[in-house]
């Protein structure tokens, strides 16, 4: 920070009484916490889904308004911190969940969006991987904190369908229509029957076209260990892109994903899947390649 002269601390304080004529908002963040969808077969001990899904981290409100509602993990920053910063305090205070990687998605503003005052929320994709928040609670103003299923989410020709499932039950769906864009995947328009507290709604359908503006092929790591499959690989694939890899193609595909000028994935030379006592062929394990 630079250093202030006389003249400059004698112009701060004039412009500061000027501040008085405009109306200040808070601001505050919102996180979409996300991770690949676990089965729970023990105490400590978590497997992945046969099939690939995401789940995404919901609060059960404690407090008005909205108390009792699904809302996103978030709150008011601080004068003294970031919004990185209170978005990362934020998640921790209200589930105990550490933010690994903060994927910004976009500034909330809408007049009225809170009943409470004018609050603009900036809003963040928290993307987690294998064996992160297994063990969250509600904290701070949250009731509880839980992790819920999105499955078979649709996105696609201006519309986007995004159900949840709690204990294998349906629990609510996001549908609505959305503007499509080259730069952000586009923008939400409009959500019918919000569930959720706010305009969390949008801001998680939005977090979700923002995720598939990135390359797909890329995007998959986020969600992959270090070492992986290229079967674990192909799941992620098909459940961000809903496009079926055939098993005729696999070859074709793995070639894509090895062989071109720039290659995404290398194989861990000499190391294979762990089978966990299964019985069948390990597979050949694989990781990005460095700058992919």
């Amino acid at each position: 920070m630079m250093k202030q002269t006389q003249e400059d601390v004698a112009k701060i304080e004039a412009y500061r009484k000027t501040l008085g004529k405009y109306p200040k908002p808070s601001v505050t963040a919102d996180i979409v916490a996300v991770r690949p969808a676990y089965s729970e077969l023990g105490e400590g001990q978590w497997r992945e889904n046969p099939a690939f899904a995401l789940e995404v981290l919901f609060i059960r409100r404690g407090q008005w308004p909205f108390a009792g509602s699904w809302a996103l993990p978030g709150g008011f920053i601080r004068p003294t911190e970031t919004v990185d910063e209170g978005a990362r305090r934020e998640l921790r205070e209200e589930t105990a969940l550490e933010a690994d990687r903060l994927i910004p998605v976009g500034v909330f503003s809408k007049p009225g969006r809170d009943m409470r005052a004018w609050i603009i929320s900036n809003a963040f994709v928290s993307v987690h991987k294998r064996g992160q928040g297994c063990h969250v609670r509600g904290g701070d103003d949250a009731a509880m904190a839980r992790w819920l299923l999105l499955k078979s989410p649709t996105v696609g020709h201006g519309r986007f369908s995004l159900p949840f499932y709690a204990d294998g039950k349906p629990a609510f769906c996001l549908s609505g229509a959305y503007r499509e864009e080259d730069l952000g995947g586009g923008t939400v328009l409009s959500v019918a029957d919000n569930p959720l507290a706010f305009d969390h709604a949008q801001i998680i359908a939005q977090a979700f076209l923002r995720l598939l503006s990135f390359d797909t092929r890329k995007l998959v790591f986020f969600f992959l260990p270090e070492k992986f499959t290229l079967s674990n690989y192909i799941d992620v694939y098909q459940y961000l892109t809903r496009q079926s890899v055939s098993a005729a193609n696999i070859p074709s595909f793995r070639r894509q994903l090895t062989q071109t000028k720039e290659p995404l994935l290398e194989v861990c030379a000499g190391e294979r899947e762990d089978l966990g006592g299964r019985a069948h062929a390990p597979a050949k394990l694989y990781r990005r390649r460095i700058n992919a």
